[in-house]
């Protein structure tokens, strides 16, 4: 990932942790902790990537916003609507900065099916998806997988709604099957996905009937089985693109989907018999 936007989600969670605090407790006074670190980071992110010279009527407003809720040497205090116009200034340079490019892919599926799952989540980091570092939350977000499992004693609900909500640009896979439809947890997943316009791509098991999809999503979008290997092939580079990866050489490439495809198709196969 771009350390340009390592440093942005940090100081996103700086702000937003500043909202939380005068949320709970008033108003931020001078030598706030929080506000104090934003002001730093903002200041050498400012100096480290010379934004004051942009030629961007966007990106100049954002700016201004910024310098005007950056306070120095007097006496201040933040207050609540102060700290979310900071907060969704930063989030705005992000965007600016970073437009159309997704951080983040969270897999709606039915936990029934994680075998299925495990060989999905195997081909995305085949194609450049980073796996978790120990201690971090991976780019994948699937509640069945131990890459990606939710904490002992967190409460799955919560977990999935952060993602809905999330600051980051989350990406959303949608895997069909029988049993998916059997879940009011899925459907509610997808019914999200389409009532805060996500962006999304439906991907069907082998053996699945399409005409079995419901809910509001609409059904012009293009679909694909999971075994057809040419929209893997235009899966493969949309998400290069969306998540900024070098290209997977062709060969590596080929090897990587060809093994995905036996096995969901011995999946499928397995599931029939």
């Amino acid at each position: 990932m771009d350390i340009k936007i390592i440093e942005l989600n940090e100081i996103i969670e700086v702000c937003e942790n500043l909202v939380q605090k005068i949320r709970l407790y008033g108003e931020a006074q001078t030598g706030d902790e929080l506000y104090e670190r934003y002001k730093l980071l903002v200041k050498e992110f400012y100096k480290k990537y010379n934004l004051s010279h942009t030629t961007s009527n966007q990106m100049a407003s954002v700016l201004k916003t910024i310098n005007d809720y950056h306070w120095e040497g007097r006496t201040y205090t933040v207050n609540i609507l102060e700290a979310n116009i900071i907060l969704k200034a930063v989030i705005c340079l992000k965007e600016l900065l970073f437009p159309g490019l997704f951080e983040k892919i969270f897999i709606s599926h039915r936990e029934k099916d994680k075998d299925q799952i495990a060989a999905l989540m195997e081909l995305l980091y085949a194609i450049g998806i980073p796996r978790p570092s120990q201690g971090e939350d991976g780019c994948i977000f699937c509640s069945s997988h131990p890459d990606a499992y939710i904490e002992n004693g967190r409460m799955i609900d919560d977990e999935i709604l952060k993602q809905f909500h999330s600051k980051q640009n989350v990406f959303f896979i949608l895997w069909y099957t029988d049993n998916y439809f059997e879940s009011q947890a899925c459907l509610n997943e997808m019914g999200a996905v389409w009532a805060m316009k996500k962006t999304y791509q439906e991907i069907l098991m082998p053996g699945f009937d399409r005409n079995k999809i419901g809910g509001l999503l609409p059904k012009e979008k293009i679909d694909f089985k999971a075994n057809d290997k040419f929209r893997l092939n235009t899966f493969k580079s949309q998400i290069e693109q969306m998540f900024n990866l070098q290209p997977l050489k062709q060969n590596t490439w080929e090897i990587a989907r060809d093994a995905f495809i036996n096995k969901i198709d011995k999946l499928a196969i397995n599931k029939q018999s």
